[in-house]
Formats: structure tokens, C-alpha cells, sequence
């Protein structure tokens, strides 16, 4: 079934359950520990890999078949880690099925020789993992080693500290490519400026130096009409949530929460699949994403976490920037899986529901891929209990 959402590299460096087993009368190490050393190892095998996934030039027969044994060596330590995975809380997993699954097309596509979309799928991996990272206010370096000589550009490079949770590396190097003289894409401005802003927003939880350092960017030279815009609105939104005195708030209740969310969504029965944000919102829905992931770890009852789950789908579905995945996708369908008898799984579900719909329809109609219609149904008959969720 599918899953929440788990932690790609991060998770190495939490602790899990505090006991101990014996083995021939010896004691084995905590499951933490053990989970630790396979995870250190699965970040061991992305940072030796990660300058080949991002290199633009074209790999040699010898990189990819390193790459290949790469993607398999991942997929059987993630198998290794899956009965400690299962031991994990809500709030710091991504869907263990998506990693598996994500790992097997990769391999699937360089068994097919498409090595272009191979590397695309691992290096779309380190935008799952740096999207569990930084709902941790906690900074938990995940691997250092790499210098700057083995990447082609401060951009990749940026990227890569990013991913490793080395966010002051992250930073200046972001800096130091949106200062270069570089020809630049607008996703390429405007990404290292949403990363700095979920740092300070959702680790540092500092509006201040949210804005003053994305206000410095105001002046870009290479901006064109749309990210001067995009940028214009986000500082805009980070004065409003100034003006609403939110600075560094912790959400330590649920009711407060929902008013937070009423405030930066709006009435959240409304189905949201073909909703947009303006910049200004993305904003403060950075700002509610991080009091979510924040709330979800202090493990509130049971009973509050389907809304939650809902929730961070509106807020995801709006901030997302990656087409290879969809967390919003993974809330909404683990709500309905887990939690089939509250009132918002049927909320989940038809959010979801209208979204691929959207997705799959074209001028000749909706027409859904058999997967994609297998799981609609499987999805509606755990909502009517023909089949149990999990």
C-alpha cells in the first residue's frame, strides 16, 4: 500500500526505537544504529555518484555501467532499510513504494539504454530528499567530501549541498551563480531563490533574512518580466506575513492551526486540483508548510492527521516545482489508505481524483492509463470498505 513519506538521506540520523535484540547471546546493535549504517551507506553511494548523475558531458561505457551498479546498489540498500522504515512516524518519510518504484524505472530505462532518462531519474532523487530535509528546523549535515573542482557549475554544485544539507555551501554557491555573467534559464533564477527562501523559512524560521536576502536579488541583471515579477511578489508576501506577526510561530494546537490554514488556504472543502497561487501565496503557504511538518512531528492524535494530510496536499500542490513526482499525490492517497473512515478521506480522494483527471484529459476526452485507473478503483473501494486500507 502506499505510504507516507520517508526520509532519503535524513533519516539516518534520527533515532528509531530504543531497544535491543540478542543474537547467540550477543546483543545486536539498536535498530537505529543499524538503520544509520544503511543509510549513511545510501548516502555514501549518491555523493561518490552525484558529479557523474549531473555532468553534462557524455558518459563512457565504463561511467555507465558504475552508474547502473549505482541505481542497484540504492535499490538493495533501501531494501534493507525497509523493516526500520516501517518503524518511522508520519512526519519524516517519503512513500518507500515511490523510492523502490523510482529506482526500478531507472534501472528498467538503463536496461533499455536511455541513459539520458536514466540520469534524469537520479538526479530528480535528490529533489525527494531535499524536500524531507528541510522540514526539519534541525540542521543535520548528511555527508561532506565533495569539493567544487568536481562539478561542472556553482549551480550544480549548490545543488548537490543543497540535497546534503550543507545549507551554507548551498547558499553561497547559489549566490555566486545568480551573480555570474552565466547565460541562465528563468527556472534556473528562480530555483536557487525558492531554496533560499524554504531555508530561512522553514529551517532557520527567520523572516528577516528571508527578505532581505531574496530583496537583494531585486536587481538582478538577468531577470526577465516573469522571475522579477515571481520575486517582486514573494518579498511582497514575506512583508504581509511580517505585518501578521507569524515570525518563528509555533503552531502548538490544532485549533490554531486550523485558523492558520483558513487565513492562508481559504474554506479547504472546496476541491483544489485546478487551483493556482500567486506569488505572494506560495509565500505564506512555505510558511504554513513548515508549521504543518512541524505540528505532524509532535505527534498529535490520531484523529487530526487525515486533515493535515490534506492540507499539506493544497500547500505542495502549489509550491511543487518537480514533474517527476508529486508528494500532494502521496498525501492524498495515503489519507484515504490509512484513514478511510474520516470525513476527509472522501475530501482526499476526490481532490485526487479531480486532479488526474486534469492530468489525463485532452481534446478527445479523459482517458486514464490502466494503472492509473486500477488505483482510482482500488481507491474507492477502500473509501467503501470492499477492501481494507491499511
Amino acid at each position: 500500500m502506499i505510504r507516507s513519506l520517508l526520509l532519503l538521506f535524513g533519516i539516518a540520523y534520527f533515532s528509531v526505537l530504543n531497544v535491543q535484540a540478542s543474537d547467540n547471546g550477543k546483543p545486536n546493535k539498536k535498530p537505529s544504529e543499524k538503520l544509520n549504517q544503511v543509510m549513511s551507506s545510501i548516502a555514501k553511494v549518491m555523493v561518490d555518484n552525484y558529479p557523474l548523475i549531473v555532468s553534462n558531458q557524455t558518459l563512457s561505457s565504463h561511467e555507465k555501467k558504475a552508474l547502473y551498479s549505482a541505481t542497484v546498489e540504492l535499490k538493495g540498500l533501501f531494501n534493507q532499510a525497509k523493516p526500520f522504515i516501517k518503524q518511522k512516524s508520519d512526519t519524516y518519510q517519503v512513500s518507500y513504494d515511490l523510492i523502490i518504484s523510482h529506482l526500478e524505472k531507472t534501472i528498467a530505462a538503463f536496461n533499455q539504454r536511455n541513459i539520458i532518462y536514466a540520469r534524469k531519474r537520479l538526479r530528480s532523487m535528490g529533489a525527494i530528499c531535499s524536500s524531507c530535509h528541510t522540514q526539519d528546523t534541525q540542521l543535520r549535515t548528511v555527508f561532506k567530501g565533495r569539493e567544487r573542482s568536481e562539478f561542472s557549475s556553482d549551480y550544480d554544485y549548490a545543488e548537490f549541498n543543497y540535497m546534503t544539507r550543507n545549507y551554507d555551501d548551498a547558499i553561497m554557491y547559489y549566490d555566486k551563480f545568480l551573480s555570474s555573467e552565466d547565460s541562465k534559464t528563468e527556472l534556473q533564477i528562480i530555483m536557487p531563490l525558492q531554496r533560499m527562501m524554504t531555508i530561512y523559512m522553514q529551517i532557520d524560521v527567520d523572516l528577516t533574512k528571508a527578505r532581505n536576502t531574496l530583496s537583494k536579488y531585486l536587481s538582478l541583471k538577468q531577470h526577465t518580466k516573469k522571475t522579477k515579477k515571481q520575486l517582486q511578489g514573494w518579498v511582497s508576501g514575506l512583508a504581509k506575513l511580517q505585518a501578521d506577526h507569524v515570525q518563528g510561530s509555533e503552531v502548538t494546537s490544532f485549533a490554531a492551526l486550523k485558523k492558520y490554514v483558513e487565513q492562508y488556504i481559504g474554506e479547504t472543502d472546496q476541491f483544489q486540483a485546478e487551483f493556482f497561487s500567486t506569488p505572494e501565496d506560495e509565500v505564506s503557504r512555505v510558511w504554513l508548510r513548515g508549521r504543518l511538518y512541524h505540528y505532524l512531528n509532535s505527534n498529535p492524535p490520531a484523529e487530526e492527521v487525515p486533515a493535515i494530510l490534506y492540507w499539506l496536499s493544497i500547500c505542495d500542490r502549489t509550491l511543487g516545482y518537480s514533474f517527476n513526482f508529486s508528494f500532494a499525490d502521496l498525501y492524498l492517497k495515503d489519507c484515504v489508505v490509512r484513514f478511510p473512515k474520516d470525513p476527509f478521506a472522501k475530501l482526499c480522494f476526490k481532490e485526487y481524483e479531480n486532479f488526474v483527471t486534469i492530468s489525463y484529459s485532452g481534446s478527445a476526452g479523459v482517458f486514464f492509463p490502466p494503472e492509473v485507473e486500477d488505483e482510482l478503483v482500488l481507491l474507492k473501494n477502500i473509501l467503501k470498505g470492499d477492501v481494507e486500507g491499511e
